[in-house]
Parts: structure tokens; sequence; C-alpha cells
């Protein structure tokens, strides 16, 4: 882990939201996020984590909300920490990847692009309203109830990622379970949505229950097999 300067290029408008394009060499993998400090003051003092949706060589793209957005515009440098987390595993070549969100689905989808970048195929199902037109159109799209739609496409599925409220978890499991029977733990991963302030453990307000203990999103995540989120 190390810090950075971020400098922003561009602005594009996804939605309600904002987002910015950054060159940066400080440049997280799918996974993982940076934890930024959006002005030159110290007040507020936790920086916040900043999950990239789009990643290149050169820096990576991240969305804002509205909140946020006054902050940000073309020519602003951000002081970035990173890259915090472990990466997930990389995607095999021709995989299918089923990415499955209730509501924002920006932080999957550098998954999605790393699955088409090399020869895959990528699936985002996805509960709320969301402004389909910025997406990849080699994405295929499918709106509707999570749990359902999960058993319809989980068995054409080489890996799952998962954004969503904890309270979906369990469900999305069944439908996986319904759809493939028993799966690989490596199958399918959930990411938590713990307050990560810190990036290194040491405050404890990522912690996460699991089957096997509790963990630090900040360390051991932030995604988790889906069969170890209790």
């Amino acid at each position: 882990m190390r810090q950075a300067a971020a400098h922003c290029q561009r602005l594009e408008l996804i939605g309600e939201r904002v987002r910015a394009h950054f060159d940066s060499d400080l440049v997280p993998a799918p996974g993982q996020f940076l934890l930024a400090r959006l002005t030159p003051a110290f007040d507020p003092y936790l920086r916040r984590p900043l999950f990239p949706t789009l990643i290149a060589d050169s820096g990576f793209a991240a969305d804002f909300d509205p909140a946020d957005s006054a902050l940000i515009a073309p020519g602003v440098w951000i002081d970035v920490i990173g890259p915090v987390g472990s990466a997930v595993p990389d995607i095999p070549s021709r995989a299918r990847v089923l990415l499955i969100a209730d509501s924002d689905p920006a932080v999957l989808l550098p998954l999605a692009s790393q699955a088409i970048a090399r020869g895959g195929a990528a699936t985002l199902i996805i509960s709320a309203r969301y402004p389909l037109e910025s997406l990849d159109p080699e994405i295929e799209v499918r709106v509707g109830g999570l749990p359902a739609l999960t058993a319809e496409f989980a068995a054409a599925a080489d890996l799952i990622f998962i954004h969503c409220h904890h309270s979906l978890h369990r469900p999305i499991h069944h439908s996986i379970i319904q759809s493939r029977g028993l799966a690989p733990r490596d199958y399918a991963f959930a990411l938590s949505r713990s307050p990560m302030p810190c990036g290194v453990g040491a405050c404890g307000a990522c912690a996460v229950k699991t089957t096997r203990g509790w963990k630090l999103a900040c360390v051991d995540g932030p995604f988790f097999y889906s069969t170890d989120i209790d």
C-alpha cells in the first residue's frame, strides 16, 4: 500500500451520479479499492473508499454521489492510498461471468470488462433502475427479482460476483444451489458493504461475520466467498 495522486481528466454523467476519469500510477486490481481524500484539508478526517468502475494501465474511473461531485472537476488532483483489500482471482479466458446487483452495479463493471477482454461473456442481473445505455453493449442485462433471475442464469455462469444488501445474500445463495446443485467454494463472491475507513483493519469498523469467524473487509475482503457470508 502506498500514497499517490490521481488527476481528474474528465467527467461523465451516469444517471444521477458522476463518473470521474483519473490518470494515476496507482491502479487497483479488480476487487480492490483506494482510500481517497477529495480535498486538501483534513475535514473530513477519514478518507472515503473509492471503488474503480473502469481500470486502465494509466488510471481508473470511479463514480461519485451528487453530494461529492461538487469536489470533482477536470484538472483536480485527489490524494489516494492503496491498493486496499485482496484482489479477486483472475478471470480465466472465455469465462462466462454473472454479475448480481440490487441497485448500482458500478463496482462490478471491471470484472465484466476483464471477462470480455479475455474472450468471455458477462451478464448483469439488476433489480433497480439504472442507466443501461452507460454500460458496455457487450454486457447482457436482465432486470427483475434477483433470486428468480439468479436461478435462471447461474447454471450457465463460470463465476458469479454479487453486490447487494446483506439480506439478499441467503436467498441468492439458495437460488444458486437450486440452479446448479453443489458448487465449488470459489464459484461465487459477494462484496461486503461494511464501512472501511482505515484500510488496514486497525479500527475494526469493517468486521464481517463469516462461517469461518470474524473477518476484516479491508484486509481479508472486500469480496468474500458467498458461502462464507453468515
